[in-house]
């Protein structure tokens, strides 16, 4: 009997043993949600890859010059016996109209870069005015005119500032060469004749010149600023200021109306001309990018309990 007492009192105990070892059974109120898991964000507006693009572009520039050389035999006017006053006035400005091609790639967002040529045709003016006596002491006044056709080549750099409702603000600059011809240049001048023992004006005269023509190759640079609006994924359009040096025009030697050089020789060189130009232009894009796209939102946050 004690036997079976000692044999009962063993399995008890075994069995509380074997219970205290098992782990405890989670009721289903403690089981924790599965976590969610965040949607992928929407596509990042803009365009984030690079491509090649063709672009074209017309417009008008308003042409000057720095400075209006005239030489007298090779030397300044001012320096030449019996002349006792040399001074050259620049004109107004003149209207020169262009068109332009060039082909370019968009690296990302903010850079692109491209080659254009382009080709500009207008006039271009000027005026001196001088008194000498080479035998009757004469003031004169005379008035330069001539074609302006210039070849331009530059290789462009862009910064995009950003896109806000499809427009993109951009800044950039160009270096390259022009090629400037001066064409059909006439010399009018005006004279006024003094005589006498005072100098009383004694009466008026014109004299005519003009030049065969010349054209020049010159460094070209400039900068510019505008902006860009997206029609679609792969048009822009866009409107822009730009400073233009153009460089040096051709010096040409002036021929008296007989046709022979003047006498004494003299030459014209419109040095250092510039162009402040408003233009429009187009950009097509072979690629594809997401046009006035979406911007990138934040993922949602997830909150666990």
């Amino acid at each position: 009997m004690g036997s079976l007492n000692s044999l009962a009192l063993a399995g008890a105990v075994a069995m509380v043993a074997t219970s205290a070892a098992l782990p405890t059974v989670a009721h289903a109120a403690d089981l924790m949600p599965p976590p969610m898991v965040a949607p992928p964000p929407p596509p990042v507006g803009g365009y984030v890859g690079g491509g090649l693009y063709l672009r074209g572009d017309i417009g008008v520039g308003a042409v000057g010059y720095n400075d209006l050389d005239i030489r007298v035999n090779g030397a300044d006017p001012a320096s030449v016996a019996g002349v006792s006053s040399f001074q050259t006035h620049k004109s107004n400005t003149n209207a020169n109209f262009f068109a332009g091609v060039g082909v370019g790639y968009q690296f990302n967002n903010f850079l692109r870069f491209d080659v254009t040529g382009e080709m500009r045709g207008g006039s271009i003016t000027g005026r001196d005015s001088i008194a000498y006596n080479f035998g009757t002491p004469t003031r004169q006044t005379n008035s330069y005119r001539g074609n302006l056709t210039s070849y331009v080549g530059l290789l462009n750099g862009y910064f995009d500032l950003g896109t806000w409702n499809c427009l993109t603000p951009f800044v950039g600059a160009g270096i390259g060469f022009a090629s400037n011809r001066i064409s059909d240049l006439g010399d009018n001048g005006i004279q006024d004749f003094y005589a006498g023992a005072g100098g009383a004006y004694s009466g008026s005269g014109a004299s005519y010149g003009f030049s065969d023509g010349g054209s020049k190759t010159s460094f070209a640079w400039a900068l510019m600023a505008g902006v860009a609006y997206d029609v679609n994924p792969n048009l822009k359009l866009e409107l822009g200021y730009r400073y233009l040096n153009l460089g040096d025009g051709p010096t040409l030697a002036m021929h008296g109306a007989s046709g022979a050089l003047t006498n004494p020789s003299s030459s014209v060189t419109f040095k250092r001309i510039d162009s402040h130009d408003v233009k429009i232009g187009m950009r097509w894009m072979f690629n594809d990018p997401n046009c006035c796209g979406p911007t990138a939102m934040a993922a949602p946050l997830v909150r666990k309990y």
